[in-house]
């Protein structure tokens, strides 16, 4: 049984993690338990926060990547670089919501961690080596830099949604006379 499409997960709350298993049920996910991972995780101050969900996303990226690296050295386990595909998953949810609080879709983008996880499965499911590390690791590079495009993307319609934002919380904080100041130097009289 394959896993629900990303966007379908996300919307019913369900998640999947990578577990170590051997022979014919390494690809199937079992339910993630987050209480596991929860300690690993603290999101943003301020869900709406999109500066930092974005900075923290792409730590966690660089952090997934590193964990990889490891394991593919024997240095950390495939449960460890499961762990940090879950976060990078929590993270790329929160970075999703703290645009969409801004009216900016990115629904390009929700491939992104399944697509990811159906590599790292692939990836784990050989043997720990530098070999299988360079195998694969074009494949979530790639993965990786699709989503720094599409976070690239975004930048501008954030700022113009944030300066919007702030225009229109300028314009109802400004008294009559400031208001006919302002049309004034804008060369707009009456």
């Amino acid at each position: 049984m394959q896993p629900p499409p990303y966007d379908q997960a996300c919307a019913v709350g369900q998640t999947t993690i990578i577990r170590s298993v051997s022979g014919a049920q390494w690809n199937k996910p079992s339910p993630i338990n987050t209480k596991t991972v929860s300690y690993h995780y603290s999101p943003p101050p301020s869900p709406s926060d999109v500066p930092t969900a974005v900075s923290t996303l792409l730590g966690l990226t660089k952090q997934l990547q590193e964990m990889l690296r490891l394991w593919s050295v024997c240095q950390a386990s495939e449960e460890q670089v499961s762990d940090a595909y879950i976060l990078v998953g929590m993270q790329f949810n929160v970075t999703v919501n703290a645009f969409k609080r801004h009216h900016i879709e990115m629904r390009d983008l929700f491939t992104i961690p399944t697509e990811l996880r159906n590599v790292l499965e692939t990836c784990l499911g050989e043997d720990p080596c530098p070999q299988t590390l360079e195998l694969y690791m074009p494949q979530v590079r790639a993965i990786l830099y699709r989503l720094l495009q599409g976070l690239q993307r975004v930048q501008a319609p954030y700022r113009k949604a944030i300066e919007a934002h702030r225009d229109a919380s300028h314009r109802w904080s400004l008294s009559p006379v400031e208001e006919d100041l302002k049309r004034r130097s804008n060369g707009r009289l009456g």
